[in-house]
C-alpha cells in the first residue's frame, strides 16, 4: 500500500505506459511528482528506469534538476504490479514548448538560456549527459523564475558501463545527429539540442534540420557573436561545436552585460594607496601604474560582482572574482569611495555571495586624484537604495552567523589550544652539535625541555621545526629515536633516518640549530580534521541539505515518507523501535534515536542497514552507508550479523588498527582480511589455469611453444605478487564497498575514504562523541542517523589538553545531540521505551529517576532472576554505612579516594555467596568511580581467589558504558565533604544500569540522601529503595554482616 495519495494525472505516454502523478502523503498538502514505469519486469524499461534512478540519485544535490525522494519496485497501479516508481519533488510551473517567447524580452531571453546553461553544466561536471534535452523535458517557472531539468531517462552516467545494449531513443530534431545513428555520445550532444532550444526560444524559429537551421539564422539581424555560438552548437560534427559549455556561458553573460549596463551605471573612487597594498602583499605585479590598475585590472576583477551592507559596521561589501571591496559613502553627494581592498579565499567568496545581491550594470573605477573631474555615477543613489533594501536578509544571515560562533566559535577556540598544548607536552632536544650518516642522525644534547631525558622512549616519531615563507612553521621529519649513548661527560642521541627524509633540507635546520622535538603531528592530527568539519559545516560544504540551518535551528528538517511501509526484517522489534526505524527512513537528512539502557538500540541499528539495503537492491542501487561509533567495542557489535544481511562480505570493511578490533571482525572485514581472501582466490585460480596448462603441454614437443608458455608463466606469477601491493587494489575494494565502519575520527585514517561521500551514516553512541567528533562524520553523508543517549556519559575530555573542550562537554547547550534532541520535530526523533536488560524493579528505579517514567519493561521476571538465596524477592539492595564508625574515605597521593571500610563489606558479600556456593560462575561487576577503590578492590578480590571462582569484572564507571552483568555492586566511596562526580546523573544512570538481576549499593546513605545540589539523583533513588518491597537496606554498623 502506497504512502501516497494521488491527486490528479499530469502525463500518460502513448508509447510505453508511463505514468506521471501529483501526489501528496494522506493529510499533507504539500504535493510530490510520482513517475510510474510500466513494465519494470522487461529488460527494456528496467533500463530507462534505473538510468533514471541513477542519474537523478548522482544530481540529487545540483540546482536546476528535479530532485529525487525514493525509488521502489513492484508498485501496484490500476490493478497491475510491475511498476517501478520514482518519487520526486513537484515542480511548478510550464515546461518550454509551452511558452509564447515573442512575449518575453531579449534581456529576459538570455536569462533563461543562461540558466539552462548552467543546469546542464551542473550535471556535466557530475559526469552525467542528458541526451533528450527537449522544451518539452525543461520546467520554467515564471514566478520565480527558475529552471528545472526533468526526465533523465535517456541520460548516460560516464562512470557507468552499461552492459544492456538498446536501440539508440532520441527526439526528432532535437537529438544530436550521432546520437540518431548510434554512435558515441558526449556533452557535445546536449550542446547540439540546446542549440535546437536557444533558436526556438531567442530566435522564434520551429526545431528543423541543423543544415536548415544555420540557414536560416545566418540571414537574421541578430549580434554576430549570438549568431555564431548557435550556429557553432548546431554543427553535425561534434568536432565543430564548443569545446566546453563554459564557452557557450561566456558569450550569455556577455551578451546579459552588454544589455545590464545600458540601464544602470556607477563609478566607485579608490586612491593609491589600495594599489601599494596590494603590491606590498604580493597580489599584484609591482610594474602595475594606476592608471592601468583602474582601467584594466579592476575592470577584470569585477566583471561580476556581488554585494551586500554590513550595517554592524556601517560598510558596503562588494565582492568581485579575487577581490573584496569595503566601501564607505558621502552621503552628501552619494560618492562610493573604497576604504579597504583584500584578497578573498575562495569558500570566504561563497559566503559573501550567498549573503549578497548581483550588481547589475556597469561599474566605473574612478582615480581618486581625478575625482573632481568626474561626475558621479548617475545611478550611485539606486545602487546605495539596493544595498539598504538587502537588510533584512542580511540581518538574517549575520544572526546565522552570530549563533553559528557562539555554538562553534568556543569549540575552535578548544581544538586550536588542544594543538598547541599537544606542541607544548613533547619532549624539545637542545643540541650543539649534529652528525649525519648514511642511515643515522646523532645529536649532541645539552638539554632536554617538556620531559626529562629518562623519560623519552624508543621508537617515537622527532620531527625538526622550520619556517615558509609566509613565516608559518613547518615540520619535517628527522627519524625515529633509537637510543643515548653516554661518555665523556657527552650526552648523544642517536636517530634512524626515515627512508623519505629531505635531507639538504633537515641539514639547513640543524645548522641553525632549529628546534628539534617529539612528532606531535599524530596526535594533532585528529583535532586538525576536527577544525576542517567545523569549518566545512561553517561554508556548508556538506552533503546533507540545509544541515547548518537545521543544527542552528533556523529550518526544521523535511519528513518526505518511503513509498511503501518497511517490512521489517526482525520479526520482534517493539513499536518504538519500529517507529526509529521508519522516523530514519522517512527523514530526508537527519534523525535521532535515543536509547536508554537495555532498550536495543544496536538491534534498531542493524535493522536500519537491512532495510537501506534491502530497498536499494530492489532498485539495483548500491547504497554507501558508513558506521561509526566513539568505542571499537560498539563499532564491532553492530558488524556482528550483518553478514545475515550482506551475504558478499567484500561488501563490509571494517576500518581501524586491528589491534583494536575484535578477532572474528577482524578476520572477516578488514581490508588485510579482504585482501588475503581475494588474492587467495586469484591465486588458486592462476595455479589451477597454469598446472592444467602444463598437463596440456606435457606431451607436446613444440620448443617454440613451451618458451612462449614459460614467459607467460613468469608474468602471470609477478603480476600476483606485484598486484597484493597496489594500493589500487585497496582503493577499488573502499569504492565498492557498501559499509565502511570504523570510529568517529578513525575512519578517516584511510586515505581513500577522505573525499567520499556516502547516502546514510549512523553514528552510534552519538552522545558520548563532542560536537566537532560528530561533524567529522556528518559533514560526509546525505542522511545521518544519530543513536544514543544523553542521559549516559558524556564525551570525556582531557583537562590538562583543552581545558576549554573539557567545560564544553558539561553544557548540554554546546552538545550537538542534546541540542537536536530538543529542537529537531517529533517527526524526526524517537526514544525507544521498552528495556530489555533489566528485572523490572531496576527497570523501574532508573525509568523513574532518570527518564520520567517513560521505560516499560519488556523482559519476563522469572528470566531476570537472580537466584541468590540470602536475597530472594530482592533485586536492589543498600548496605548502608551511615551508622558505621570506620566508615570514612580516605584522599590518596595522586588526588584519587579510597574506603576501606565499603571494601571489607563488599568483601564479606563475596564470601558469603563462595560459602553458600553462588558465587561460583557468577557474573558479577565492580564499579566504583574513583581509580584507588578500583585498585584497591582488584587486589582483595585477587588475593581471596574470588576472581577465579566467579566472572568478576572490576572497573570504574567510565569503562563500564555498554557493558552489563548480572549481578553489580557499587562503591559509593564518599562519605564527607561532597559527593563529587556522582551527582552527575548521567554517571549515575550508567552505573546502575548495568545490572541485570541484582544491584547493590554500598555506602553512606543518608550523607548522600542529605547532600543539598539540585543536581542530586540520589533522594529519588533512596525514596525508591525505601518505597518498593523488592528493594532492601542492610544496616553496616561495623560488625559481621552474616
Amino acid at each position: 500500500m502506497l504512502n501516497y495519495v494521488a491527486d490528479e494525472k499530469i502525463y500518460t505516454s502513448a508509447n510505453s505506459g508511463n505514468v506521471v502523478l501529483k501526489v501528496r502523503v494522506a493529510n499533507k498538502e504539500k504535493p510530490y511528482a510520482l513517475k510510474l514505469y510500466a513494465g519494470i519486469n522487461e529488460s527494456f524499461q528496467k533500463l530507462i528506469f534505473n538510468r533514471e534512478m541513477e542519474a537523478l540519485k548522482v544530481l540529487n544535490s545540483c540546482e536546476g534538476i528535479v530532485k529525487i525522494r525514493d525509488t521502489s519496485t513492484g508498485i501496484k497501479y490500476k490493478g497491475q504490479r510491475h511498476y517501478g516508481a520514482i518519487l520526486m519533488d513537484y515542480v511548478p510551473g510550464k515546461t518550454l514548448d509551452r511558452y509564447d517567447w515573442n512575449k518575453y524580452s531579449q534581456l529576459k531571453k538570455y536569462e533563461i538560456c543562461l540558466k539552462i546553461l548552467k543546469t546542464v553544466n551542473n550535471a556535466h561536471s557530475n559526469n552525467v549527459i542528458h541526451r533528450d534535452l527537449k522544451p518539452a523535458n525543461i520546467i520554467y517557472n515564471d514566478i520565480n523564475h527558475e529552471i528545472t531539468i526533468i526526465d533523465f531517462g535517456s541520460s548516460k552516467i560516464k562512470t557507468i558501463i552499461e552492459k544492456e545494449t538498446t536501440m539508440p531513443m532520441y527526439s526528432e530534431n532535437y537529438s544530436a545527429p550521432e546520437l540518431v545513428s548510434g554512435n558515441n555520445v558526449t556533452e557535445r550532444s546536449d550542446y547540439y539540442s540546446l542549440g535546437v532550444i536557444f533558436s526556438e526560444i531567442l530566435f522564434l524559429l520551429s526545431a528543423k534540420d541543423s543544415v536548415s537551421l544555420i540557414d536560416e539564422i545566418s540571414k537574421l539581424s541578430y549580434k554576430a557573436n549570438l549568431k555564431d555560438i548557435i550556429c557553432s552548437m548546431l554543427q553535425n560534427d561534434p568536432s565543430f561545436r564548443p569545446q566546453s559549455i563554459l564557452d557557450i556561458m561566456d558569450i550569455f553573460n556577455e551578451l546579459i552585460g552588454e544589455l545590464n549596463t545600458t540601464a544602470f551605471e556607477y563609478n566607485i573612487v579608490i586612491d593609491s594607496s589600495k594599489l601599494q597594498y596590494l603590491k606590498m602583499n604580493y597580489i599584484i605585479d609591482n610594474s602595475l601604474n594606476m592608471a592601468v590598475f583602474v582601467n584594466s585590472y579592476l575592470k577584470k576583477q569585477f566583471t561580476e560582482r556581488y554585494g551586500y551592507y554590513d550595517e554592524r559596521y556601517d560598510k558596503y561589501i562588494i565582492t568581485g572574482l579575487e577581490l573584496v571591496l569595503e566601501c564607505t559613502v558621502d552621503e552628501s553627494n552619494g560618492m562610493i569611495s573604497v576604504m579597504r581592498i583584500s584578497d578573498i579565499p575562495v569558500d570566504r567568496r561563497n559566503i559573501n555571495i550567498k549573503r549578497s545581491f548581483k550588481i547589475e550594470g556597469k561599474l566605473t573605477f574612478v582615480d581618486s586624484r581625478h575625482k573632481n573631474q568626474v561626475a558621479i555615477g548617475k545611478d550611485n543613489g539606486k545602487l546605495l537604495v539596493m544595498f539598504k533594501n538587502r537588510r533584512n536578509e542580511n540581518e538574517l544571515f549575520r544572526m546565522k552567523e552570530d549563533k553559528f560562533e557562539n555554538l562553534f566559535g568556543k569549540w575552535q577556540e578548544g581544538l586550536d589550544e588542544s594543538i598547541v598544548n599537544e606542541k607544548e607536552k613533547v619532549a624539545k632536544i637542545i643540541y650543539s652539535e649534529y652528525e649525519v650518516s648514511e642511515n643515522h642522525i646523532i645529536l649532541e644534547v645539552d638539554d632536554c625541555k617538556s620531559k626529562s631525558i629518562d623519560e623519552i622512549q624508543s621508537n617515537v616519531s622527532y620531527v625538526i621545526e622550520g619556517t615558509d615563507d609566509r613565516g608559518q612553521s613547518v615540520y619535517f621529519d628527522l627519524g625515529v629515536f633509537d637510543e643515548i649513548i653516554c661518555n665523556d661527560d657527552c650526552l648523544r642521541m642517536i636517530f634512524s633516518l626515515p627512508k623519505k627524509i629531505l635531507r639538504g633540507n633537515v641539514k639547513a635546520l640543524l645548522d641553525k640549530k632549529a628546534p628539534v622535538m617529539e612528532s606531535f603531528l599524530a596526535n594533532t592530527s585528529s583535532y586538525r580534521r576536527q577544525l576542517k568539519a567545523v569549518h566545512a559545516l561553517r561554508t556548508e560544504e556538506y552533503s546533507s541539505r540545509n544541515l547548518k540551518d537545521i543544527i542552528l535551528n533556523i529550518e526544521e528538517p523535511e519528513e518526505i515518507p518511503t513509498l511503501t511501509p518497511p517490512i521489517f526484517i526482525a520479526k520482534n522489534l517493539n513499536e518504538s523501535q519500529k517507529q526509529a526505524v521508519v522516523k530514519a527512513l522517512n527523514s530526508e537528512n537527519i534523525s535521532l534515536i535515543q536509547g536508554p539502557p537495555g532498550t536495543g538500540k544496536t538491534k534498531v541499528i542493524k535493522e536500519l542497514i537491512g532495510q537501506i539495503i534491502r530497498r536499494e537492491v530492489q532498485t539495483n542501487d548500491s547504497p554507501k552507508i558508513l558506521i561509526v561509533s566513539q568505542s571499537h567495542t560498539a563499532v564491532d557489535n553492530i558488524l556482528e550479523g550483518l553478514d545475515k544481511v550482506i551475504s558478499n562480505n567484500m561488501q563490509i570493511i571494517r576500518i581501524g588498527s586491528e589491534k583494536n578490533i575484535s578477532p572474528e571482525i577482524s578476520n572477516k572485514y578488514t581490508i588485510s582480511a579482504h585482501r588475503e581472501a581475494l588474492f587467495s582466490i586469484i591465486e588458486t585460480n592462476v595455479k589451477k589455469h597454469i598446472q592444467d596448462k602444463q598437463t596440456m603441454l606435457m606431451g607436446n614437443s613444440n620448443v617454440h611453444e613451451q618458451t612462449r608458455w614459460d614467459k607467460i608463466k613468469s608474468i602471470q606469477e609477478d603480476w600476483i605478487q606485484r598486484s597484493a601491493e597496489k594500493d589500487c587494489i585497496d582503493y577499488q575494494m573502499i569504492r565498492s564497498a557498501t559499509v565502511i565502519a570504523g570510529t568517529c575520527i578513525g575512519f578517516l585514517s584511510n586515505g581513500f575514504i577522505k573525499d567520499m561521500e556516502f547516502d546514510y551514516v549512523i553514528i552510534d553512541e552519538a552522545a558520548k562523541a563532542t560536537t566537532p567528533e560528530l561533524l567529522v562524520s556528518i559533514i560526509k553523508a546525505k542522511k545521518i542517523i544519530l543513536v544514543g543517549d544523553q542521559n549516559q556519559l558524556p564525551a570525556y575530555a582531557d583537562d590538562s589538553v583543552s581545558p576549554t573542550i573539557a567545560k564544553l562537554t558539561k553544557k548540554p547547550e554546546y552538545r550537538i545531540f542534546d541540542i537536536l534532541f530538543d529542537s529537531l520535530p517529533k517527526t524526526h526523533k524517537q526514544i525507544l521505551t521498552t528495556q530489555y536488560r533489566m528485572i523490572e524493579n531496576i527497570g523501574n528505579l532508573i525509568s523513574l529517576v532518570f527518564y520520567g517514567g517513560t521505560i516499560d519493561t519488556g523482559c519476563d521476571k522469572i528470566d531476570k532472576l537472580h537466584g541468590l538465596s540470602r536475597y530472594k524477592d530482592k533485586s536492589i539492595i543498600w548496605f548502608d554505612t551511615s551508622a558505621n564508625t570506620d566508615k570514612g574515605q580516605r584522599k590518596i597521593k595522586g588526588g584519587s579516594y579510597i574506603n576501606e571500610e565499603e571494601k571489607r563489606i563488599i568483601l564479606e558479600v563475596m564470601d558469603d555467596l563462595n560459602k553458600s556456593g553462588e558465587l561460583k560462575g557468577l557474573d558479577v561487576g565492580i564499579i566504583t568511580g574513583y581509580s584507588g577503590q578500583k585498585d584497591l578492590l582488584r587486589k582483595a578480590v585477587k588475593s581471596n581467589e574470588y576472581d577465579k571462582i566467579a566472572k568478576i569484572d572490576i572497573n570504574t564507571l567510565d569503562a563500564f558504558q555498554g557493558r552489563e552483568n548480572d549481578v553489580i555492586i557499587y562503591s559509593t566511596v564518599r562519605t564527607k565533604d561532597s559527593i563529587g562526580f556522582q551527582k552527575e546523573k548521567e554517571r549515575v544512570n550508567v552505573a546502575f544500569s548495568r545490572a541485570k538481576k541484582l544491584l547493590i549499593i554500598c555506602g553512606d546513605l543518608d550523607f548522600f540522601y542529605y547532600y543539598d545540589d539540585p543536581n542530586n539523583k540520589f533522594i529519588e533513588i533512596i525514596d525508591y529503595i525505601k518505597e518498593h518491597d523488592e528493594c532492601l537496606i542492610i544496616p553496616c554498623t561495623g560488625g559481621k554482616l552474616f
